[in-house]
């Protein structure tokens, strides 16, 4: 009789807030990470209502299946300000591998590709792709449907 395997453990060592948003990602198996630079404020209890409402409306419009999509910051909290770490994005990004990242926002994607040409809106490494789109700031002042269509790039991956 063969032995049950057990699942991959999720058991990563990220210091706080970095551990406690780690607990709050839901899916084990993510497809697509997602990440703009307030995440960190949202995760860490300093939601926006209306940026919550915008990624609402984009992740109903995908109708991608649960356990497709994965929040993980670029910065959090520290004495008050944001502070970006690449190094525990990345780190969060090992333990999932997505295949592919949704940037909002040029001022998050300098933190994780500093060398990223600006303006293009496409980058492509090794094990994934990074798709840069309009920060969520500048997507809460559109109409809904405006913000479907501004992440239309998304709604063609075939998950």
């Amino acid at each position: 009789m063969q032995q049950p395997v057990a699942a991959p453990s999720r058991q990563v060592n990220f210091p706080e807030p970095w551990a406690g948003f780690f607990a709050k990602v839901k899916a084990t198996e993510p497809k697509v990470m997602w990440t703009y630079m307030e995440l960190g404020l949202d995760l860490g209890g300093q939601s926006d209502r209306k940026r919550s409402g915008v990624l609402r409306n984009l992740i109903s419009h995908l109708r991608w299946p649960p356990g497709t999509t994965a929040f993980w910051p670029v910065a959090a909290l520290n004495n008050g300000a944001l502070e970006p770490n690449p190094g525990m994005f990345w780190k969060g990004w090992k333990h999932w591998k997505t295949p592919h990242i949704a940037c909002f926002g040029d001022e998050a994607l300098r933190v994780i590709l500093p060398d990223a040409q600006p303006g293009v809106t496409t980058h492509f490494l090794q094990d994934t792709v990074v798709y840069c789109l309009p920060p969520l700031s500048q997507l809460m002042t559109l109409l809904p449907h405006e913000q479907q269509i501004a992440i239309d790039v998304l709604a063609a991956l075939k998950l």
